[in-house]
């Protein structure tokens, strides 16, 4: 029996992923958002840093 085809409703707007989504566990596709990737890109930045600050300087005065 062939199922019935949606019609999508004008007004909500389909997420534009781009190709690029993260699968949960339940199988849903989460999109991935450019905000997603500048936040990642600043926690990677900060963690960076504050290891920097931390190692010791092997080149002594």
């Amino acid at each position: 029996m062939e199922q019935p085809k949606i019609k999508p409703d004008k007004h909500v707007k389909s997420p534009d992923f781009h190709g690029a989504a993260l699968i949960d566990d339940n199988g849903r596709e989460i999109p991935i958002t450019e905000d997603m990737v500048q936040d990642a890109f600043s926690d990677l930045d900060q963690k960076a840093e504050n290891h920097s600050a931390k190692k010791p300087s092997s080149i002594q005065p």
